[in-house]
């Protein structure tokens, strides 16, 4: 019992500390009478590029780094340029301080452009503070959502009358795993099609859109609940997934259910995700999106390890956190709108 906790927690959090640490690595060859080094070193401290690539930076003065720099060249046989700045990242050659720079402008995020009142000032868009602020709250928004908490209650329930607390600690959090991976999946299968198509230059405007959308059908939910549509699992489902989810038995027929149910969610529980993953596509960086996409993943199922271990460590009662949700849809998809409709305008505004 003890090794499987261990093993569920190593799978839950050990890709977030790995995948945060990881950079792109760069070599740059520079010199300090070099005006256009000069040029090139001040972007990157003023982009902050230092702390988002590994850049070793070798001076072109000392023999050594001469060498390498005419071999690296021989190596790529490049046929550009062979002077310095020279920069060498992801087996591609850059020389010269516009080259150098136009590349790293293409790895930022788009960029937003404001007047101060005595002019404009740029600063880093989609990819900067609010997205990260955006990612979060989306991430809570979903994790509150009332249909995916209603699953793992049912499942807890189901497993507990059928086998046991025990039984229902280890299915409860094996269900999460399962959610945790398969929405982590097409998260990156989402991202991954929107970069091969090259379509993310045309998704800020319209994820700024379908967030709006989202917000009113969250906002109809708050003042004519259950009229026409609902923004969770359609009713005409629940019967069946209830079904399924009674089929539980152990640990991994929780997991599997999982897998199943996650298709259940996509309803009620992927509006965030897909505007979040719009945000990410509008600059191609798949090691930070996919840390992110972690870390909005894991909180996603965030409730549903809680409410787990509660369950069992704490004598959590099922039946209240049933009713607390029940009590508190109208408030739930308040809040969804409200969150939603602020990444919207922000989305948009952005654009113009």
């Amino acid at each position: 019992m003890k090794k499987i906790l261990f093993l569920l927690l190593l799978v839950f959090l050990v890709p977030i500390n790995v995948f945060a640490q990881e950079k792109k690595t760069a070599i740059l060859f520079y010199a300090d009478w070099c005006p256009h080094c000069q040029k090139v070193e001040a972007y990157l401290k003023q982009q902050g590029l230092f702390e988002q690539y590994d850049i070793q930076q070798l001076n072109y003065d000392e023999l050594a780094n001469k060498i390498k720099l005419n071999n690296m060249f021989a190596e790529k046989q490049y046929a550009g340029d062979s002077g310095i700045p020279a920069l060498f990242v992801e087996d591609k050659v850059f020389t010269g301080d516009k080259d150098i720079i136009a590349y790293f402008e293409t790895q930022l995020p788009s960029k937003i452009v404001a007047n101060n009142g005595n002019g404009t000032v740029t600063g880093n868009g989609l990819i900067g503070n609010f997205t990260i602020i955006a990612l979060i709250g989306a991430a809570f928004l979903d994790a509150s959502n009332p249909c995916a908490l209603a699953v793992l209650i049912l499942l807890l329930a189901t497993v507990i009358a059928a086998k046991g607390k025990k039984h229902a600690l280890l299915s409860g959090l094996m269900f999460s795993l399962a959610v945790f991976l398969s929405y982590l999946l097409m998260g990156v299968g989402i991202y991954r099609a929107i970069a091969v198509f090259n379509i993310s230059k045309y998704l800020s405007l319209g994820v700024g859109v379908l967030a709006i959308v989202i917000a009113l059908a969250n906002f109809k939910d708050v003042f004519w609940y259950g009229k026409f549509f609902i923004m969770e699992v359609p009713l005409s489902w629940r019967p069946k997934m209830q079904e399924i989810i009674r089929k539980a038995t152990g640990p991994w027929s929780a997991f599997g259910i999982g897998f199943l149910v996650s298709l259940f969610l996509v309803p009620c529980a992927s509006g965030p995700y897909v505007v979040i993953l719009g945000m990410l596509a509008e600059k191609v960086n798949m090691t930070k999106t996919l840390t992110l996409l972690v870390l909005y993943n894991f909180i996603f199922v965030l409730p549903m390890l809680l409410i787990t271990i509660g369950m069992y460590f704490f004598n959590t009662k099922l039946g209240k956190l049933e009713k607390w949700r029940k009590g508190n849809l109208r408030l739930l998809h308040a809040i969804a709108g409200i969150v939603m409709l602020a990444v919207g305008i922000y989305l948009i505004y952005a654009r113009f």
